[in-house]
């Protein structure tokens, strides 16, 4: 029996991640990937661990089925029909010093029940702190982990994860070993196989006579459902847990890998980010591993490491090897013919066209025929997919958590193609504005046909219809919500806004969650586009767009644990203290100097970062210090967003405040709050940056006066009493009610 499975993936139980990745989520991608089996994600977080036992069964194989699927995929549409199992998976990070030297390991665990997984779990919240968010860290060397693992079951293994990952790996140039003997010590002859992860292929691993007798593994290692599938293994083999595992211990059964390019891999090339440097092994060497630009040390990448532990001047495919087979994922086709993001409007809507054709995406890279695909897809698609898998392809390098290109077609080579051609049979726009890239163009409205917002007084009506930057003083009960959902109806519904193009910025989640159930009660499906949120979860998004790593943050417990884990010789009392001044510090956003405060937070913003995660005081001014150095990320938000509204503009601080000049600068801003309710002075909001907005942005100012709340003693009494705040604008609340 032929199946696919995905067995590496960053389900981790956290607030950043938990809102898309579930399992029925899992599962719908799965089938749309054409995966048979796919791991559950971390097993080790309580809260997960307990919806894995209530959404799924067990299939009597050591694979488990989800107890209610969805009847249809995230698409709309039904796939191939898949009957998608899950295998309990966890990957574990250990952190620990060994020797002169400090190891950073990441493992991927297998149990075949819940049983064991509850055994497991048990040993390892002895050690470490399960429930915090993202992947377990413990201090625990892989040794001991694998101990663990083989005394919970005869069932249960372990298999390392990425082993050529710079910074978290077996064999990583930052803090990994030599050898597998030399990491797992008197266990090691319990390894079996070994992830190669994305920035190498089986050929490079055929270098090292040591890796010989492995079975080479490879798996998505997905932070979100839509990267499974990028790297797969095949299996001919009854489908179960314990035929799988046999498979990957005999190499009977098991076929081989569908794998990334590995010069895409974010750390194939030797390379330093910041000075946009890339380098070969060779020339890394001939600079000491030493960037010129800086002087700082280079990330030493995977090709580089493999060179220095290899034994072999040439790839020697060892006996019983298994083949593998390169992929590139449709979606990075798609945007390379259309010229646009992967992640665009126009590259989802052609992968759902060119998947309901084909059933799955496997089906369409591997196994379908290129004349097939020319029918049904165009010509354009099938060529790439041919060149894909004669491997025709034009790879530039990955480096220092640098994502590496992939280019299919040579520069002109497209226009050439395209311009006979259209790839879906899709009419070609004339005459007309082109659309921004990635959405679809908007439809005018007929002359006369203009939606009118109604129901606003003269006040109200007044601050929706202003134009550019206005700044709108509301007063208690004087309709502030509901002037703020009519604007961005209006950019909408008259000034044919797309929604794709409307950011609103709240200081809450509930206040997000308000507005959203408005706007979708007003613009129906139409306020799905719109990007809404608080300034913390925007700019959280931000960074993962420049960062796919990132996927977690850590709150002032979190912190906490961290620095005392960094600071061992340091007072609990001393931790706490250090703790609230480092969220001081980061939303002061200094820039790092020589203080001690200083050298604490480069410490403690490197571990985070290398563990894919961000501090919650940082995170907008780490938005703001990227915008800053790299400005070309900047441009990117701000062509993608015209319209803009900021709620309760008198709770802002400093650093929220640049984030927004930076950002809305000349752009149509409506900001509204009310310098009477400034109460959040504790937490770093300056009601002096209400006053200094409409200076700053150049904004007309609107007062709502009608207070539709309050009887009029109420108001009169109130007024009194506000009036004699030193730091306020001159206004008059009136009472509608008597």
């Amino acid at each position: 029996m032929f199946y696919i499975a995905d067995l590496h993936l960053h389900s981790h139980y956290s607030r950043a991640t938990s809102r898309d990745l579930n399992l029925e989520t899992l599962y719908q991608w799965a089938r749309i990937k054409g995966i048979h089996v796919v791991g559950t994600g971390d097993f080790t977080h309580p809260l997960w661990f307990k919806e894995l036992k209530e959404k799924l069964e067990p299939d009597g194989t050591g694979f488990f089925r989800l107890k209610n699927p969805p009847k249809k995929d995230v698409s709309g549409f039904a796939c191939a029909d898949i009957d998608v199992r899950f295998c309990l998976t966890s990957e574990i990070s250990s952190i620990y010093k060994q020797g002169d030297k400090v190891r950073k390991n990441h493992n991927c665990v297998y149990a075949p029940d819940f049983e064991t997984v509850a055994r497991i779990n048990a040993k390892l919240g002895q050690i470490g702190n399960l429930a915090a968010d993202g992947r377990p860290i413990l201090g625990l060397p892989s040794r001991d982990l694998l101990e663990i693992v083989l005394e919970t079951s005869n069932d249960a293994h372990l298999i390392p994860a990425h082993i050529w990952t710079p910074w978290f790996s077996m064999f990583g140039s930052k803090s990994g070993y030599d050898s597998v003997k030399e990491c797992f010590r008197d266990l090691a002859d319990h390894i079996f196989a070994l992830e190669t992860g994305l920035s190498s292929d089986p050929e490079m691993n055929w270098r090292l006579s040591m890796l010989d007798k492995y079975t080479l593994v490879s798996n998505s290692d997905a932070h979100s459902p839509q990267k499974l599938g990028r790297e797969a293994n095949l299996f001919d083999t009854g489908r179960s847990y314990y035929g799988m595992f046999d498979a990957l211990k005999t190499k009977r059964g098991f076929l081989g890998t569908y794998e990334f390019f590995p010069e895409e891999g974010k750390y194939h090339m030797d390379g330093h980010r910041k000075c946009d440097v890339c380098f070969e092994p060779e020339e890394s060497i001939k600079h000491k591993n030493i960037c010129p630009k800086c002087g700082q040390p280079l990330t030493i990448g995977v090709l580089h490491r493999v060179t220095e532990l290899s034994d072999r001047t040439q790839p020697q495919r060892p006996e019983g090897a298994a083949d593998f087979h390169y992929i590139i994922p449709l979606p990075e086709i798609l945007a390379e013919i259309k010229n646009v993001s992967p992640s665009s409007k126009a590259v989802n809507q052609s992968f759902q066209q060119t998947i309901s054709s084909f059933g799955n995406e496997f089906a369409l890279l591997k196994e379908a025929p290129v004349e097939d695909i020319e029918k049904k897809a165009g010509f354009v698609v099938a060529e790439a997919i041919r060149r894909m898998r004669m491997r025709q392809v034009d790879p530039q390098g990955g480096y220092d958590g640098e994502y590496g290109v992939i280019k299919i077609f040579k520069d002109g080579e497209l226009a050439q193609l395209t311009g006979q051609m259209n790839l879906f049979g899709t009419a070609q726009s004339t005459g007309k504005r082109k659309a921004k890239e990635g959405v679809i163009a908007r439809q005018e409205l007929p002359a006369g046909m203009e939606i009118r917002i109604t129901s606003l007084n003269g006040e109200q009506q007044a601050a929706c219809e202003a134009e550019g930057a206005v700044l709108v003083t509301a007063g208690p009960g004087t309709g502030k919500t509901k002037t703020l959902i009519s604007w961005i109806t209006r950019c909408i519904r008259e000034r044919h806004a797309l929604p794709e193009e409307v950011l609103a910025v709240t200081f809450t989640n509930k206040a997000a969650d308000e507005m959203k159930e408005r706007l979708a009660a007003v613009l129906e499906e139409r306020s799905g586009g719109i990007t809404l949120g608080t300034f913390h979860s925007i700019c959280f998004a931000v960074l993962q767009e420049h960062d796919e790593k990132l996927d977690k943050v850590y709150d002032d417990k979190s912190r906490e644990v961290i620095l005392g884990m960094l600071f061992p010789e340091k007072e609990e009392k001393e931790i706490r203290e250090l703790s609230a001044g480092l969220a001081r510090y980061f939303e002061s956003n200094h820039e790092e100097g020589e203080t001690e405060i200083a050298r604490i937070a480069a410490v403690y913003r490197d571990f985070t970062q290398q563990n894919g995660g961000i501090d919650l005081a940082d995170i907008i001014g780490r938005v703001v210090r990227l915008w800053k150095t790299e400005p070309q990320y900047l441009q990117a938000c701000r062509d993608r967003y015209r319209y803009i509204a900021v709620d309760e503009l008198q709770d802002i601080n400093p650093l929220q405040y640049e984030f927004l000049k930076l950002l809305a600068m000349g752009k149509n801003v409506f900001a509204i709050g009310d310098p009477d309710q400034s109460i959040y002075g504790f937490r770093g909001s300056d009601v002096r940056l209400f006053f200094r907005f409409s200076e700053d942005f150049g904004a007309s100012e609107i007062t709502l006066q009608k207070n539709y709340r309050s009887s009029r003693h109420i108001v009169e009494a109130a007024s009194a009493l506000i009036s004699n705040n030193t730091q306020r604008k001159p206004s008059r609340l009136i009472a509608v009610r008597e």
